[in-house]
C-alpha cells in the first residue's frame, strides 16, 4: 500500500507555507471587491484550508521548538514565538491604526482593535493572530499532557473529536453581545484541530515514520462528506490532510523556480496576511479615483494593485523585521 512520508510535511515546510499563502490571497478576493461567478465564489470559500496549512504546520513547529528544550520551556520561548507573530503585527496593524485615527477613529476603538480583543467581542481585526495568541499560551501545557499520558495519538484523537462536537453545537443566547462572542469562540475551534493534527504528526516526522493514504486521504474525505451531508460543523478543516498529502509527493518534481517562488511567499506569509487586509483601504482612501473609474470595474485592478503592493511591502518589513528584531538562531 502507498504510504505517505511524514517527515516531507517539514521538508516541504516552506512550500506549504507557499501554497497556503496563495490561497488565502486568492480567498480574500471576494472581500475586496472583486467580482466572480459564483463557482469561483465556491473555491474561494475553500481556500480558507490554507489557514489550516498554516496552522497544521505550526503545530508540528512548535512540537520541534518544545522537545528542542526538553520541555524546559520559559520565559524565553514564549517571547521567542510572540516576537515572530507581534512584531509585524504591530508595525503593519499599528500604522493602520494611525492612518484610521486620522481618518475620525476614536482612539480608544483604534487601540481596541490593535489589541485583538475587538475580534472576540465584534469580529474585527486580525483574527488569526487573535488566535494564535491564546493557542501559542497554552500550547506548552498540552505538550506536558501529551508526553504524560500513555498513549499520546489517542490523546490527540480523543481532544480533536472534543473540539471538532463542540464547535459544532449551537449555542443560542438571547444577547446579541453575547452570541457574537460565542459564534467568535466557535470560528476559533473550527480550525484548531489542524493545529492539533500538526502538533500530534510532528513526532512521526522527526522519527521519519509513514502513515497509509487511508488516514491521510480517504478517511478525512469520508469526515467532510459526512458532516458536508448533515450539514454540522466546519467540514472544510479536513481537507488539509488530503491537501497536503497531493502537495507534498508533487513538490519533489517542481523546478527550482516555481520552488523558490513558493519558499518566497511561504516567508512572508504573516505579513502578506496582514497587508491583504489593509492596502484595499488604503485605495479606497487615497486612490478613490482609480478605484471608482471604470478601469477597476469588477474590482479586479484595484486587488491586483493590492496584491502587487502586499508582496512588495510585506517582502520589506519582513526583511526589516528579520535584520532588526531577531536574532541568527531565531531566522
Amino acid at each position: 500500500m502507498i504510504q505517505f512520508n511524514v517527515q516531507d510535511i517539514s521538508k516541504y515546510r516552506g512550500q506549504l507555507m507557499g501554497i497556503a499563502t496563495l490561497l488565502v490571497i486568492f480567498g480574500h478576493s471576494v472581500g475586496n471587491g472583486v467580482a466572480m461567478p459564483r463557482w469561483m465564489e465556491s473555491l474561494c470559500g475553500l481556500s480558507s484550508v490554507g489557514v489550516d496549512i498554516f496552522l497544521l504546520v505550526s503545530g508540528l513547529g512548535l512540537w520541534y521548538s518544545l522537545t528542542s528544550l526538553n520541555g524546559k520551556y520559559s520565559r524565553g520561548w514564549y517571547l521567542r514565538r510572540y516576537k515572530r507573530i507581534l512584531i509585524p503585527y504591530l508595525i503593519i496593524i499599528g500604522f493602520q491604526k494611525v492612518l484610521s485615527i486620522l481618518h475620525g477613529m476614536p482612539i480608544h476603538q483604534a487601540l481596541f482593535e490593535l489589541s485583538t480583543l475587538s475580534y472576540w467581542v465584534n469580529h474585527q481585526g486580525a483574527w488569526f493572530i487573535a488566535m494564535l495568541i491564546p493557542v501559542y499560551a497554552l500550547t506548552p501545557f498540552h505538550y506536558r499532557i501529551y508526553n504524560k499520558v500513555k498513549n499520546p495519538v489517542l490523546y490527540s484523537l480523543l481532544l480533536i473529536a472534543f473540539v471538532v462536537v463542540i464547535s459544532a453545537l449551537n449555542y443560542p443566547v438571547e444577547s446579541t453581545a453575547c452570541q457574537m462572542v460565542i459564534d467568535n469562540v466557535k470560528q476559533v475551534l473550527y480550525h484548531l484541530p489542524s493545529f492539533l493534527i500538526g502538533f500530534m504528526l510532528a513526532p512521526l516526522a522527526k522519527a521519519g515514520k509513514k502513515i497509509s493514504y487511508f488516514w491521510m486521504s480517504i478517511l478525512p474525505l469520508a469526515l467532510v462528506a459526512i458532516m458536508k451531508v448533515m450539514q454540522c460543523g466546519y467540514w472544510p478543516e479536513f481537507l488539509v490532510l488530503p491537501f497536503v498529502a497531493v502537495c507534498c509527493p508533487t513538490f519533489k518534481y517542481m523546478g527550482k523556480i516555481i520552488s523558490s517562488i513558493l519558499n518566497f511567499f511561504g516567508k512572508i506569509s504573516l505579513e502578506s496576511y496582514l497587508l491583504n487586509g489593509v492596502v484595499g483601504t488604503w485605495i479606497i482612501w487615497y486612490l478613490p479615483n482609480l478605484y471608482n473609474s471604470p478601469m477597476n470595474k469588477g474590482g479586479y485592478l484595484s486587488y491586483f494593485i493590492v496584491c502587487v503592493v502586499g508582496t512588495v511591502l510585506a517582502h520589506l518589513i519582513h526583511l526589516m523585521c528579520d535584520k532588526l528584531f531577531f536574532k541568527s538562531k531565531e531566522r
